[in-house]
């Protein structure tokens, strides 16, 4: 276990670290669980090729359920527009109200462009418990925005989108949790917005880049003339 400010880091497996936190222990979750899905090589027309880093099957069913119990407020799960659906009707079956978000990329990569629409959007499922926070009214779930690099992770979503989700449904001080924290985007805006962090990832390389990028966003106190 890593704590890096207002960050706790472990390395562990998502669905055992979920089963062993309380109900309602965290105001929100705020995630990006492996899509199953592997990307053809893009020939270097992507910022990052994923191969096979996406390809780890999930059980939606369990992690939803657990989801459900954990937060006490809202859910944000990242995912392939196949798994859409079976996001969505676990939640519902937990009793959640949902929406379906997109992030339009402002900065798609040009694969193929020449003979199709371009691979422009990602999807989000949103859940939420009744009188969860929300401080985005009337807005609609659509986010346009640029990608980010992060050097060692090969499809990190950008801090300013984890912030913007964040921010919408958390108060200050409050506990967003990311059972998957990958590039570690997630504990970067939560803490940077004052939020308490908590993050889980089965790769120990994952849980070192989130604690070096969390410690990294932190300012630091200048020292004495």
């Amino acid at each position: 276990m890593f704590t890096p400010g207002a960050g706790v880091v472990t390395c562990g497996d998502a669905l055992t670290t979920l089963r062993g936190l309380a109900p309602a222990s965290v105001e929100c979750v705020v995630t990006d669980p492996p899509y199953n899905v592997v990307n053809r090589d893009s020939g270097g027309l992507r910022v990052f090729d994923k191969g096979d880093a996406d390809a780890a099957p999930i059980a939606i069913p369990a992690l939803a359920s657990e989801f459900a119990r954990v937060a006490d407020g809202s859910i944000y799960v990242w995912c392939a527009s196949e798994q859409v659906s079976e996001w969505r009707a676990a939640f519902v079956a937990a009793g959640l109200t949902t929406r379906q978000g997109v992030w339009w990329k402002s900065n798609p990569a040009p694969s193929n462009g020449q003979h199709l629409w371009l691979n422009a959007v990602e999807l989000c499922v949103f859940a939420r418990r009744p009188r969860a926070t929300f401080n985005r009214c009337c807005e609609p779930p659509c986010w346009y925005g640029p990608t980010e690099r992060v050097p060692g992770a090969p499809c990190p979503k950008p801090v300013w989108l984890m912030r913007h989700l964040i921010d919408a449904s958390t108060g200050l001080g409050g506990v967003v949790l990311d059972p998957f924290c990958g590039s570690g985007s997630t504990g970067v805006a939560a803490v940077g917005l004052g939020r308490r962090f908590l993050g889980v990832d089965i790769d120990p390389a994952a849980v070192a880049l989130t604690v070096r990028r969390i410690d990294e966003s932190i300012p630091k106190p200048k020292r004495a003339a």
